[in-house]
């Protein structure tokens, strides 16, 4: 039903064409683990690079190793410190243009500034900015997932694929959740029915849309999402049954709420490792954790092989995008 593949697909998973490099875009602990998860899939090892910031926090990137005729894959996570992220992405891009790499592919996960989108009052599009300073720097292909609007692509004038997530947390939901059919897809806003709706229909459970107090799109672009709005009886859409939540924006964490002690609680929150949070897990025992390194792995290894990128897209809806 979902895009995960199939077993015979994880035995191919390591027969890659030569002229393959992967390198990690910088030294955070999430970015570089990931990395090494899709390097192992891959069946290669990580590149040499050196990545650091001056005294007066400019950014260096050192490439230890020729990249002169091969396939380029940088993975970068966005970190809390985006506008550095971003330089070190664009720095490692132009370094191995420059030293000749026959094609240098970004995959991105979270893509950043993609909430600046759109022209507010006498603002820019930014995200259109960024994607012409990638293509500039010498980017030739863009690997990223669940883009807020699925327009930014065509920011770009390279191949763009936005993979989607949803398949991995569905799974999540039909296996970790005891008895999930018994439960309802939530949207926290009339804006988000539809992504709502394509989940219920793949897990063929109910919807239920929040009606609440418009919140300010702009004052919530620390954590690149939407606060939900408040909601004073959340218990009135069903007093005793666990509720998938779904959050639908950037990387959707999946919030399972149900009745704990008579009262309405949060019982766990499933997120994938899109974006570093470390941290929020250590101070929250209630997030886990949905690894997505299977189809990133995959995705760069059709690439690198040239092979169809179809099959990572089966069963996606229009409207979860």
């Amino acid at each position: 039903m979902f895009c995960v593949a199939p077993p015979e697909l994880e035995t191919k998973m390591n027969i890659t064409k030569g002229g393959l490099v992967l390198f990690s875009a910088n030294s955070n602990s999430s970015c570089m683990e990931l990395s090494k998860k899709i390097a192992e899939r891959l069946g290669v090892e990580m590149g040499k690079v050196q990545v650091y910031q001056e005294p007066n926090r400019e950014t260096r990137v050192q490439i230890q190793e020729s990249v002169r005729g091969k396939d380029v894959f940088i993975i970068q996570t966005v970190s809390k410190d985006v506008n550095t992220t971003v330089m070190e992405l664009l720095i490692m891009v132009y370094a191995c243009k420059t030293s000749c790499a026959k094609s240098i592919i970004g995959v991105i996960p979270y893509f950043p500034y993609s909430k600046q989108c759109k022209m507010r009052k006498r603002g820019s599009i930014v995200s259109k900015l960024l994607a012409s300073m990638m293509c500039k720097a010498g980017l030739t292909h863009l690997i990223t997932m669940d883009l807020h609007q699925k327009e930014i692509q065509g920011f770009f004038n390279i191949p763009v694929d936005n993979l989607r997530a949803s398949p991995f947390l569905l799974q999540y939901i039909q296996e970790e959740i005891p008895d999930y059919r018994n439960a309802v897809i939530v949207a926290k806003s009339p804006a988000s029915a539809k992504r709502a709706q394509s989940f219920a229909e793949r897990l063929r459970l109910g919807i239920a849309v929040i009606h609440g107090e418009a919140q300010d799109a702009e004052s919530d672009l620390v954590d690149g999402r939407h606060s939900p709005p408040m909601v004073r009886n959340v218990a009135a859409i069903h007093p005793s049954l666990e509720i998938p939540m779904l959050i639908p924006k950037e990387k959707p964490p999946i919030t399972v709420v149900g009745d704990v002690g008579g009262r309405i609680a949060i019982i766990v929150v499933v997120v994938t490792n899109t974006i570093p949070h470390e941290i929020q897990k250590l101070q929250c025992p209630k997030i886990k954790t949905v690894d997505i390194s299977m189809i990133l792995s995959e995705a760069i290894r059709r690439i690198h092989n040239g092979e169809s990128m179809s099959y990572l897209f089966r069963n996606i809806g229009l409207d979860d995008a």
